[in-house]
């Protein structure tokens, strides 16, 4: 694990990475490590995989796909902080105080009928992890299944609209000698 230099920095700010950190404990103590006394991180990760319409897309893929146990929190990989309590326990640990966990949600456009969105989600990381090893008829299987579920998603303009639900999360480094609480 990279060390950052000790209180070099007045703030840390992530979008969508901190979910993947292999020990979360050990690389938020080293993230406050780096922070000067008083200082803030940031960070957003998505939330349940079940209040992100996009998640559940992948997951209608289960029946012939290895979507395996994708979404579900605490496990590694982009759902390991969807749980607001995991993520208050994993920054306590850390050292971090004044944690606030708040939940945003918004529908998202991921594209222009269910073709183009079922396109979108399967050419971007996790679909196309999924396909990797898939053979052509399991990958147009794949694509047809997709699109069938975004159809009902589709809106009145052709757009086809998810909802994404994530945490935006905040913490101190505190203030005290050395930072330490």
């Amino acid at each position: 694990m990279f060390r950052f230099e000790a209180e070099a920095f007045d703030s840390a700010i992530s979008r969508y990475g901190v979910m993947f950190f292999a020990d979360p404990v050990a690389a938020f103590r080293n993230i406050r490590h780096a922070l000067r006394p008083g200082g803030r991180q940031a960070f957003v990760c998505p939330a349940d995989a079940g209040l992100n319409g996009w998640a559940a897309a992948v997951a209608s893929l289960r029946d012939f796909l290895p979507v395996g146990d994708f979404g579900r929190p605490g496990l590694p990989g982009m759902f390991s902080l969807a749980d607001a309590d995991s993520i208050r326990t994993v920054l306590t640990e850390a050292g971090f105080t004044g944690i606030a966990v708040d939940q945003a949600q918004a529908h998202g456009a991921w594209g222009h009928g269910a073709e183009d969105a079922a396109d979108f989600l399967l050419e971007s990381g996790p679909g196309r992890h999924l396909l990797a090893e898939a053979d052509a008829n399991t990958r147009a299987r794949a694509r047809r299944t997709l699109t069938d579920h975004l159809r009902d998603h589709v809106t009145a303009d052709g757009t086809v609209r998810l909802l994404s639900t994530s945490w935006l999360v905040t913490a101190d480094r505190p203030a005290g000698p050395s930072g330490r609480p």
